[in-house]
């Protein structure tokens, strides 16, 4: 899978796969939220619960401290990523590599 950053889109071979809007991870061209980021957690659609968090570069479990991934490694498998919060790096793991 080779996800590309390009135009506040993310792409697979030219395919948009979700699109990056203020604060939340839409859905393809559209606008249905997949997530939304506040501070360093990721939240499921436009709710509260909390999906995971970023700290010190690391992708976390819930609220909790128990690491999941490193953003440095995601970054290497988005092209393009360098302009993307640490926070969107770990949305887009989450939805579309994980």
């Amino acid at each position: 899978m080779t996800l590309e950053y390009k135009n506040d889109r993310i792409l697979e071979r030219g395919k948009t796969l979700a699109n990056i809007k203020r604060d939340r991870l839409n859905e393809g061209i559209g606008s249905r939220p997949l997530c939304n980021v506040k501070d360093d957690r990721i939240r499921e659609k436009i709710g509260s619960s909390t999906i995971c968090n970023v700290k010190n570069g690391d992708i976390r479990e819930k609220i909790g401290s128990k690491r999941m991934a490193k953003v440095k490694d995601i970054r290497k498998q988005i092209k393009n990523s360098e302009s993307l919060s640490d926070t969107f790096v770990a949305a887009v793991w989450w939805y579309f590599i994980k």
